[in-house]
């Protein structure tokens, strides 16, 4: 059977499919995801014989020339899972969009690259670097957009970073800052210059750049917990205990629950003992 044959059906499908389908898209055709098994590397489908029986085609997923997927929500877990530190669940929520995307990985659409840069910075911040400089390194063969490009070159710095190697890590990354990137890019780069900058105790510098992503990019919420941490460390370091205060109680009340208020509890006990106030 031909695969225009196999894919004529679906292709009606997928064109009344509401906008969150999961399509593949071949030469003659395409396929919903859910009609379809992924067995190895091929795309396997349940078709009619002539004579009623059933009978399995298999194409190869190499075959797919586009993919037409929304943002996997397996992703937005892994993101929100990296914020929390709670890396190692990141990292199979991300691994899941990896293994399935991996199978066309080059092809437009294909959510390999966003997946792998996850999967990759969870098994950095685990301190698991050779598992990750294998990833890192298919990812610096790939043709990524321009945003891609620079998220690698960001975990690149991130490694430096984490090895206490944080003036070439900074060289690396304040160059990222410059030109007109989204700002979901530009407030992970901020967060990873404060981040630096506070490791070199350079406390000044480490605030301007928390401070980047809630005055400009404050519809990212997902990244203000951190960045507002990070400031309010940063005035306690710079002797401004009264904001630092200030900010510590706003963050515990504005983020119960979260890991960052629980540390900020921790940082308003210690700004106290030095002011004589009240935690």
């Amino acid at each position: 059977m031909k695969l225009f044959s196999l894919l004529t059906g679906s292709l009606l499908f997928a064109a009344m499919s509401p906008l969150t389908a999961q399509v593949l898209v071949f030469q003659a055709g395409s396929v919903d995801l859910a009609d379809v098994t992924i067995s190895g590397t091929n795309v396997q489908r349940k078709v009619k014989r002539p004579d009623g029986s059933e009978a399995t085609q298999s194409i190869p997923a190499a075959n797919v020339v586009r993919v037409d997927f929304p943002r996997p929500e397996e992703l937005a877990a892994a993101d929100d899972l990296m914020l929390k530190g709670k890396y190692d669940e990141a990292f199979q929520k991300a691994k899941i969009v990896q293994d399935l995307h991996r199978l066309w990985k080059d092809k437009p659409g294909s959510w390999f690259a966003e997946a792998a840069l996850l999967t990759a910075e969870s098994l950095l911040r685990q301190n698991k670097y050779d598992e990750s400089a294998r990833l890192m390194s298919e990812l610096r063969n790939m043709t990524l957009a321009s945003r891609l490009q620079i998220r690698v070159t960001m975990l690149d710095a991130l490694e430096q970073f984490q090895k206490g190697i944080t003036g070439p890590a900074l060289a690396k990354v304040k160059p990222l800052l410059k030109g007109g990137q989204d700002a979901d890019t530009l407030s992970r780069l901020n967060l990873l210059v404060g981040d630096i900058q506070f490791k070199r105790e350079a406390f000044a510098e480490a605030l301007d750049a928390y401070l980047q992503i809630p005055v400009f990019y404050g519809a990212e919420a997902a990244f203000l917990p951190a960045a507002d941490l990070g400031a309010a460390r940063c005035l306690a370091r710079l002797g401004r205990l009264q904001d630092a205060s200030d900010s510590l109680s706003r963050i515990i009340q504005r983020y119960a629950g979260s890991p960052e208020a629980d540390a900020a509890k921790i940082e308003k006990s210690n700004v106290a003992k030095l002011t004589g106030a009240a935690p």
